[in-house]
């Protein structure tokens, strides 16, 4: 399987969001691949210097679809839009216009099944002994080390570490 090109389908999103009259913001046309996120797919980040900004990708994205890929991508690129930092008003506006445009997903968040990547196994997962729901950790926290120290969100009960 062929790896894609994050760089070009940074290219590739900003024609498409500028032909959808969006204006995006200065962003380093070099990609950053990031291997060490797990629950992270995609970050625009404020730069300081000759660009206002720069876009982060998961590793993961490098082997999926390229349509998936591209739905991250824009979604980073519209953050770099005016306003448009956070998910509010004008990034779900965008976003839309993207979606009925280009056939997108865009979305707030989305999920590893949806980008059709592996999703990682969790190191540490701690178990409701009452509803038995879960929570999986990548990191060890204080709710790992600590278990006993806090409950349930959904019910109350008392957590295990598994």
């Amino acid at each position: 399987m062929t790896k894609l090109n994050m760089d070009k389908l940074l290219q590739k999103g900003l024609e498409q969001v500028k032909s959808a009259g969006i204006t995006p913001g200065n962003i380093n046309p070099k990609v950053i691949i990031n291997s060490r996120a797990k629950n992270r797919f995609g970050v625009c980040r404020r730069t300081m210097g000759k660009y206002d900004f720069e876009i982060e990708m998961n590793s993961k994205l490098l082997e999926a679809k390229e349509e998936k890929a591209m739905n991250t991508m824009v979604h980073e690129i519209l953050h770099s839009c005016k306003d448009c930092m956070n998910h509010g008003k004008t990034w779900k506006a965008y976003a839309n216009i993207m979606n009925t445009k280009f056939g997108y997903d865009i979305a707030r968040t989305t999920s590893h099944e949806k980008l059709g990547i592996e999703t990682p196994v969790a190191k540490y997962t701690i178990e409701c002994q009452k509803c038995h729901s879960k929570i999986n950790r990548q990191k060890k926290s204080n709710l790992v080390t600590h278990t006993h120290h806090y409950k349930c969100g959904k019910c109350g009960g008392k957590l295990i570490l598994k």
